[in-house]
């Protein structure tokens, strides 16, 4: 019998392709994939995404392995871009143990308020130059769930 593996976290945040963003049937489908696979891998997790300025930023928790193999196949996948971890490690409990792959929209300023994340290109609006600054890993992952739990759904 193998010994249970250690809670594992990754945090990312990447951009939607296309000049649209992700459609909501895209969306949709997204969504049905990794709640289904979830399932099946013992992985629970958050998907936020911000439909103005494309951006996605997902929470992946369970076993280290189960954690890095699905986090592998995402970053390279075509439906977003600049895939950027904010946070990997060992956690000591899950963040969002009853959801599959909960989900919420997210407006631009509270996502980059809770992550602490900078847009990587200049826009005009935005009142700080490119770059990313992380909260530290506890604050990252309380303000996520702080924000998240009210709004998103996993169903």
């Amino acid at each position: 019998m193998l010994a249970p593996q250690p809670l594992y976290q990754i945090i990312y945040h990447s951009l939607a392709t296309g000049s649209e963003g992700i459609s909501p049937e895209g969306l949709a489908e997204l969504l049905r994939q990794a709640r289904a696979y979830n399932q099946d891998h013992r992985l629970t997790g958050l998907l936020l995404y911000a439909d103005r300025t494309k951006e996605f930023v997902q929470v992946l928790e369970g076993p280290r392995d189960e954690v890095e193999h699905i986090y592998q196949k995402i970053a390279p996948d075509p439906r977003h871009k600049h895939a950027f971890v904010l946070h990997q490690g060992l956690a000591d409990y899950r963040m969002f143990p009853d959801w599959r792959m909960g989900f919420a929209r997210a407006a631009t300023q509270d996502l980059r308020a809770t992550t602490g994340y900078f847009p990587l290109q200049a826009e005009p609006e935005y009142a700080r130059p490119p770059g990313l600054t992380v909260h530290a890993p506890e604050k990252l992952r309380r303000f996520l769930a702080d924000f998240a739990i009210p709004l998103a759904k996993d169903e």
